[in-house]
């Protein structure tokens, strides 16, 4: 799966991985698993930022999900 959505979220994760926390991960690039326990790290901060700046995360999430939804391709 290719996109710009994608690209971006590998350079997100890319850049996490530069600073991993836990002292006994590879520094190395991310696997799968910690790439997806990251990614939901970021979700968590990302709704703490928005609750923390008066934005509602539950809509947020709701529009994130239909931007998401929206952007997949056609299922043949």
């Amino acid at each position: 799966m290719d996109g710009p959505q994608v690209a971006r979220a590998e350079a997100l994760l890319g850049l996490l991985g530069l600073s991993v926390r836990d002292k006994d991960v590879h520094r190395g690039p991310l696997t799968v698993a910690h790439a997806e326990e990251a990614a939901i790290d970021v979700i968590a901060d990302l709704l703490h930022w928005l609750r923390a700046h008066g934005c509602d995360p539950d809509g947020a999430l709701d529009r994130a999900q239909a931007h998401f939804e929206a952007e997949l391709p056609e299922a043949a």
